[in-house]
Protein backbone atom coordinates (compact mmCIF):
# COMPACT_ATOMS: atom_id res chain seq x y z
CA UNK A 1 0.00 0.00 0.00
CA UNK A 2 2.55 2.42 0.68
CA UNK A 3 4.61 1.71 -2.34
CA UNK A 4 1.18 2.47 -4.30
CA UNK A 5 0.64 5.65 -2.59
CA UNK A 6 4.49 6.53 -3.18
CA UNK A 7 4.38 5.87 -6.85
CA UNK A 8 1.11 8.32 -7.27
CA UNK A 9 2.68 10.96 -5.58
CA UNK A 10 5.97 10.65 -7.64
CA UNK A 11 4.19 10.22 -10.90
CA UNK A 12 1.90 12.91 -10.12
CA UNK A 13 4.68 15.38 -9.25
CA UNK A 14 7.35 14.10 -11.97
CA UNK A 15 5.60 12.62 -14.51
CA UNK A 16 7.45 10.66 -17.57
CA UNK A 17 7.74 12.42 -20.59
CA UNK A 18 4.79 11.28 -23.03
CA UNK A 19 3.04 9.85 -20.20
CA UNK A 20 1.35 12.86 -18.56
CA UNK A 21 -1.87 14.23 -19.37
CA UNK A 22 -3.59 17.41 -18.65
CA UNK A 23 -5.30 17.62 -15.45
CA UNK A 24 -5.79 18.81 -12.21
CA UNK A 25 -4.51 16.85 -9.31
CA UNK A 26 -5.73 17.77 -5.94
CA UNK A 27 -4.26 16.20 -2.20
CA UNK A 28 -6.04 16.89 1.00
CA UNK A 29 -3.76 17.39 3.79
CA UNK A 30 -4.67 17.98 7.77
CA UNK A 31 -4.83 21.73 9.03
CA UNK A 32 -2.05 22.63 10.99
CA UNK A 33 -4.20 22.76 14.35
CA UNK A 34 -5.13 18.57 13.45
CA UNK A 35 -3.02 16.05 15.18
CA UNK A 36 -2.33 12.89 13.04
CA UNK A 37 0.34 10.40 12.78
CA UNK A 38 0.54 11.78 8.88
CA UNK A 39 0.24 14.69 6.91
CA UNK A 40 -2.67 13.89 4.55
CA UNK A 41 -6.08 14.05 5.50
CA UNK A 42 -6.63 11.52 2.70
CA UNK A 43 -4.66 8.47 1.65
CA UNK A 44 -5.54 9.19 -2.22
CA UNK A 45 -4.95 12.10 -4.56
CA UNK A 46 -8.17 13.43 -6.33
CA UNK A 47 -7.90 13.68 -10.50
CA UNK A 48 -9.68 15.82 -12.44
CA UNK A 49 -9.60 15.64 -16.22
CA UNK A 50 -9.03 18.59 -18.07
CA UNK A 51 -12.48 20.73 -18.64
CA UNK A 52 -14.46 18.59 -16.13
CA UNK A 53 -15.95 20.91 -14.24
CA UNK A 54 -17.09 20.07 -10.53
CA UNK A 55 -19.87 21.72 -9.07
CA UNK A 56 -19.72 19.92 -5.58
CA UNK A 57 -16.52 18.59 -5.17
CA UNK A 58 -17.89 16.27 -1.84
CA UNK A 59 -18.69 13.78 -4.59
CA UNK A 60 -15.26 13.52 -5.28
CA UNK A 61 -12.87 10.95 -3.33
CA UNK A 62 -12.19 12.86 0.14
CA UNK A 63 -14.32 15.16 -0.60
CA UNK A 64 -15.95 15.27 2.58
CA UNK A 65 -12.92 15.13 4.59
CA UNK A 66 -11.78 18.05 6.46
CA UNK A 67 -8.48 19.35 5.41
CA UNK A 68 -6.90 21.86 3.32
CA UNK A 69 -5.74 21.20 -0.44
CA UNK A 70 -2.57 21.76 -1.93
CA UNK A 71 -2.63 20.90 -6.35
CA UNK A 72 -0.91 20.21 -9.75
CA UNK A 73 -2.03 21.68 -12.45
CA UNK A 74 -1.17 19.84 -16.03
CA UNK A 75 -1.72 21.91 -19.27
CA UNK A 76 -1.11 24.37 -22.05
CA UNK A 77 -0.50 28.22 -21.77
CA UNK A 78 -3.42 29.63 -20.84
CA UNK A 79 -5.40 26.36 -19.28
CA UNK A 80 -7.37 28.66 -16.41
CA UNK A 81 -8.59 27.24 -14.03
CA UNK A 82 -10.93 29.07 -11.11
CA UNK A 83 -11.51 27.15 -7.13
CA UNK A 84 -14.94 28.66 -5.84
CA UNK A 85 -15.36 28.51 -1.62
CA UNK A 86 -18.90 27.58 -2.18
CA UNK A 87 -21.06 25.04 -4.12
CA UNK A 88 -22.27 25.08 -7.40
CA UNK A 89 -19.39 28.41 -8.37
CA UNK A 90 -20.59 30.29 -5.78
CA UNK A 91 -18.61 33.48 -5.61
CA UNK A 92 -19.36 34.54 -1.66
CA UNK A 93 -17.13 32.83 0.09
CA UNK A 94 -13.90 33.63 -2.41
CA UNK A 95 -12.34 32.20 -5.21
CA UNK A 96 -8.77 31.17 -6.88
CA UNK A 97 -8.69 31.97 -10.24
CA UNK A 98 -5.15 30.32 -11.52
CA UNK A 99 -4.21 30.54 -15.25
CA UNK A 100 -0.68 28.65 -16.51
CA UNK A 101 1.75 30.68 -18.30
CA UNK A 102 3.73 28.25 -19.55
CA UNK A 103 3.94 24.10 -20.25
CA UNK A 104 5.57 23.02 -17.44
CA UNK A 105 3.76 21.79 -14.67
CA UNK A 106 1.96 24.13 -11.74
CA UNK A 107 2.28 22.61 -8.06
CA UNK A 108 0.80 25.14 -5.64
CA UNK A 109 1.46 24.41 -1.79
CA UNK A 110 -0.44 26.92 -0.54
CA UNK A 111 -3.73 27.90 -2.28
CA UNK A 112 -4.41 31.28 0.04
CA UNK A 113 -0.57 33.33 0.02
CA UNK A 114 -1.63 35.04 -2.69
CA UNK A 115 -2.12 38.94 -2.79
CA UNK A 116 -6.28 39.28 -2.32
CA UNK A 117 -8.60 41.19 -4.76
CA UNK A 118 -5.62 41.72 -7.49
CA UNK A 119 -3.87 40.04 -10.50
CA UNK A 120 -0.84 38.09 -9.18
CA UNK A 121 2.48 36.56 -11.20
CA UNK A 122 4.99 33.86 -10.51
CA UNK A 123 8.05 32.63 -12.73
CA UNK A 124 8.62 29.24 -13.21
CA UNK A 125 11.14 27.61 -10.90
CA UNK A 126 12.87 24.40 -10.45
CA UNK A 127 9.39 23.19 -8.81
CA UNK A 128 6.83 24.80 -10.69
CA UNK A 129 5.80 26.44 -13.88
CA UNK A 130 5.04 29.99 -14.53
CA UNK A 131 1.38 31.23 -13.54
CA UNK A 132 -0.83 34.17 -12.80
CA UNK A 133 -3.28 33.86 -9.97
CA UNK A 134 -6.32 36.20 -8.96
CA UNK A 135 -7.51 35.74 -4.83
CA UNK A 136 -10.84 36.79 -3.99
CA UNK A 137 -10.32 36.17 0.15
CA UNK A 138 -12.54 34.85 2.46
CA UNK A 139 -11.89 33.42 6.21
CA UNK A 140 -10.87 29.91 6.01
CA UNK A 141 -10.98 29.63 2.02
CA UNK A 142 -8.29 27.01 1.98
CA UNK A 143 -11.17 24.85 3.93
CA UNK A 144 -14.14 25.79 1.76
CA UNK A 145 -12.98 24.85 -1.39
CA UNK A 146 -15.95 23.34 -2.90
CA UNK A 147 -16.48 23.84 -6.61
CA UNK A 148 -13.74 24.17 -9.96
CA UNK A 149 -14.75 25.28 -12.90
CA UNK A 150 -12.45 25.61 -15.94
CA UNK A 151 -11.81 28.57 -18.64
CA UNK A 152 -11.69 31.79 -18.89
CA UNK A 153 -12.95 33.63 -15.72
CA UNK A 154 -14.36 37.49 -15.88
CA UNK A 155 -12.10 38.54 -13.33
CA UNK A 156 -9.69 40.35 -15.59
Amino acid sequence: MKITAFLSIFLTCFPIIGFAKDELVMHKEFMYWESTKSDSACGQLIYIEFGRDVPDLREEPCGSINGKFSLTLSGPPGTTLTLFGNYDYNEKNGFLIIRKIDDKKLWLLDLTAFPAGQWFSSKDNRSSGAFETFYNSSPRFEESISSLKWGSNSHQ
